[in-house]
């Protein structure tokens, strides 16, 4: 079962983590400092995420990959501190703004809040029951979300797997067809992600395709992703038939091959792109922009786009004249000299970046992308996990950029290669030369799966 975990550090001192991954869950938890979770033993191995659980922002699209949500809060203000930060009380304001989250999607997980514990305090005898009333009073405010609240007086792990096994694990377990079990010599539910760009490097060994063939027909789910939009992946797409589903823009965008549709998409409403386009206009008005939707990218002008970005933005001969504003858009670009660009990225991180409303790439010098927030590699392969059934800790991601950093800190195996992997080798839990084909690590993840 897929977990999400919400939670301070103060919360994960009992060994909850620990407890839910040997019972077999796939976890991902949501902390305040990575860095200073990274300090703790207790902590070692498991996908990190940082976010403020008080606030909206990235940390928040985690929670369409996840099955149940595991709120966990307890004590009170005036409670001791740990090592690490102040414990405090379950706080509404991060329940209402995980519940509101969750009413954006579609396939919704079963949320459970958890006020476990009292005060270590002596002083304060009343912590349990102040906890109580207040969750009484979140129950009654989220009871239409069908939002499980529990109290739980131990904050021992033991005491939450048990309330997850007796409330949960029917529920979400109920009518899920098991998996087939595959026969002799099939890698059972596992998921290759790779980076389309690398697939097509014309460097690649000539044996590079039929291996992912190979790959694909003993059972292995293969994934692309890439930042180039539709009109250029679908130039390929009598070579890609190993794979069924790629992740485009960034995350903006899930392609189903089999069906050549996109399923699904995040989407800059056209209120937004214009005004981030009339923000960026005051910086300089030579700046140019491109408002990607599926494979029409429109421009508001007749300036082609820049030679390093052809690859990203599709040919100019493919690109329209017409207004940026009529419809949502995928992707919005925003391209000029470099100097002006960087006022605009800095203008739109203090404006929009920071708020959680939209997301930012420095595509290239000169050329910025502006996208939904849950619009991210690492989410959009979690919804691609949904459609295949294949456990998080079953998939292996190969990363060849610095753009692949969200998936790097979310699944447990990831290889990095390519001309980055010197920069990104230190997060992954493998890293191979910058010279090293795709062909070999290929060959080596065949020979690695096939044995175990």
């Amino acid at each position: 079962m897929r977990i999400l975990v919400i939670s301070t550090l103060s919360d994960l001192q009992d060994g909850i983590l620990p407890a839910l991954k040997a019972a077999g869950h796939d976890l991902v938890a949501v902390v305040p400092s990575v860095e200073k979770a990274r300090m703790r033993s207790d902590l070692a191995g498991f996908a990190l995420f940082e976010g403020e659980t008080s606030c909206p922002g990235d940390w928040q699209q985690l929670i369409e990959g996840a099955e149940v949500i595991l709120h966990l809060a307890y004590s009170t203000p005036d409670a001791s501190e740990s090592q690490f930060e102040p414990r405090h009380v379950l706080r509404a304001d991060s329940v209402f703004q995980t519940v509101e989250a969750m009413q954006r999607i579609d396939l919704k997980p079963v949320m459970l809040i958890i006020a476990t514990g009292s005060s270590t305090s002596l002083a304060d005898p009343s912590d349990a029951s102040l906890i109580r009333e207040h969750l009484g009073k979140i129950a009654g405010k989220v009871e239409e979300h069908q939002v499980m609240l529990r109290f739980i007086q131990s904050p021992q792990a033991e005491a939450i797997l048990s309330e997850l096994s007796e409330r949960i694990m029917p529920k979400a377990d109920a009518g899920t067809p098991k998996p087939e079990q595959a026969s002799s010599g099939e890698i059972s539910h596992r998921c290759l992600a790779l980076p389309l760009d690398a697939v097509l490097d014309p460097a690649c060994a000539a044996g590079t395709e039929e291996l992912l063939h190979e790959i694909s027909r003993g059972g292995c789910n293969i994934v692309l992703f890439t930042s180039s939009g539709m009109s250029q992946v679908l130039r390929h797409r009598e070579s890609l038939t190993f794979s069924r589903y790629v992740i485009l823009g960034d995350g903006a965008a899930l392609l189903d091959f089999r069906k050549e549709e996109m399923i699904r998409t995040e989407l800059l409403e056209p209120e937004l792109l214009q005004e981030l386009v009339a923000s960026a206009r005051s910086v300089s008005p030579r700046l140019s922009f491109f408002s990607e939707r599926g494979m029409n990218l429109i421009s508001d002008g007749s300036i082609p786009p820049l030679a390093e970005a052809v690859g990203i933005l599709g040919d100019a001969k493919d690109t329209l004249e017409g207004s940026l504003f009529e419809r949502p858009a995928t992707r919005l670009f925003i391209q000029g000299s470099p100097p002006w660009v960087g006022r605009v990225q800095q203008l739109f991180s203090e404006g929009w970046w920071k708020s959680g409303v939209i997301a930012l790439l420095d595509y290239q010098p000169g050329l910025l992308g502006v996208l939904a927030p849950t619009a991210d590699r690492s989410i959009a392969l979690q919804r691609v996990e949904s459609l295949l059934d294949v456990p998080r800790r079953s998939s292996v991601v190969f990363v060849s950029s610095p753009l692949d950093a969200g998936m790097l800190e979310i699944y447990t195996e990831t290889w990095s290669f390519g001309p980055f992997s010197e920069v990104i080798g230190r997060h992954a839990t493998r890293c191979f030369s910058p010279t090293s084909p795709l062909f070999d690590l290929l060959k080596d993840f065949l020979a690695q799966t096939a044995a175990g």
